[in-house]
C-alpha cells in the first residue's frame, strides 16, 4: 500500500512540474534591467529568468527554447513562438511599446490604433 501511494504521489508531482507555463512571483526584479515586474501585461521569461518587458527580453539578445510571453489581454504566460508581438506607440514598462497578444486580430487591432507594426517575436531580434 505504501508503495502504490508513493508511485501516486510521484506521479503527481511529475505532472505538476511538466509543461505548463512558469510562474512569476510578485515583486520580481527583471533580470536585465532590475525594476521590479509590476505589470504582468508585459512580463515575460527565458529559460526561468523573468523579465518586465519584451524590450528588456530583446536587449539580451540569446534566444533560447523556452521563452514566455504575456498575453497583453489575459496577463497569462504563453510560448513566444504563439504569440503576436507588437511595437507601437503605447506605454510599456522600458517605452519601447512592445506588447504580446495570443490573437492575431486583438494584435492587428492595436497596431492600428497605435500606428504598430504586428510581427513574431523572431523578427523583432537585432540581425
Amino acid at each position: 500500500m505504501r508503495s502504490l501511494l508513493f508511485s501516486a504521489l510521484l506521479l503527481a508531482f511529475a505532472i505538476g512540474c511538466s509543461g505548463g507555463p512558469p510562474k512569476i512571483a510578485a515583486g520580481t526584479p527583471c533580470t536585465h534591467c532590475a525594476m521590479t515586474i509590476a505589470e504582468y501585461r508585459f512580463a515575460c521569461v527565458r529559460a526561468g529568468q523573468a523579465y518586465d518587458s519584451i524590450e528588456c527580453l530583446l536587449a539580451e539578445q540569446d534566444a533560447a527554447d523556452s521563452e514566455w510571453l504575456s498575453d497583453y489581454d489575459t496577463r497569462t504566460l504563453h510560448p513566444a513562438d504563439s504569440m503576436w508581438v507588437v511595437r507601437g506607440s503605447f506605454p510599456s514598462p522600458m517605452g519601447g511599446g512592445y506588447a504580446a497578444f495570443l490573437d492575431r486580430r486583438a494584435a492587428d487591432d492595436v497596431a492600428g490604433r497605435t500606428s504598430g507594426r504586428v510581427a513574431r517575436l523572431a523578427d523583432w531580434r537585432r540581425p
